[in-house]
């Protein structure tokens, strides 16, 4: 029996770790994309737009095979002092989606042609967003952390209370 509640534990806090680290990580990039609406902006200029389409193989867990994703490229040009720069990041997080709605909703945003606002990073002008600040979706990998790291502890709690009463 201890040796099954070692085990557990071992696995307790395997699962704490593995959901700090995704809680730190997501946390960062939260806070990376939050840190872009304080950046200057630059006038700007959709250049062209394009949908880009993956194909990522999905693990065997996950039932295996390849999956498409949708990816809305905007190429925009903006000038920064004198210096004409171009990119085609819309925000910080990775716009690739597994839904081609979504990724043409983005290029509809950006018609080419369209004047607009770049926010760019002070220290480095070439890195860009035209859509500042964090997004729901970078609010993900945080939030499994934070689940995982519950979970853990949870299970502690459970591993006790059942231990006190064998």
């Amino acid at each position: 029996m201890r040796l099954l509640w070692g085990f557990i534990h071992v696995l307790c806090a395997l699962l704490a770790a593995v959901g700090t680290v995704f809680l730190v990580v997501g946390l960062k990039e939260v806070w990376r994309a939050s840190r872009t609406r304080r950046w200057p902006t630059a006038p700007g200029k959709v250049i062209s737009t394009e949908e880009l389409q993956h194909l990522r193989k999905v693990p065997s867990e996950e039932g295996g095979g390849t999956r498409l994703l949708y990816e809305a490229l905007v190429h925009y040009e903006y000038t920064v002092g004198r210096v004409l720069i171009g990119s085609t990041r819309v925000r910080v997080s990775p716009t690739a989606t597994g839904s081609e709605a979504r990724s043409q909703a983005v290029l509809a945003r950006y018609p080419p042609g369209q004047e607009l606002r770049v926010f760019y990073n002070p220290g480095d002008p070439t890195e860009s967003v035209l859509e500042p600040g964090a997004h729901p979706l970078d609010f993900l990998r945080a939030g499994v952390g934070g689940a995982l790291l519950f979970m853990a502890v949870a299970a502690q709690f459970v591993v006790r209370w059942f231990s006190a009463r064998l």
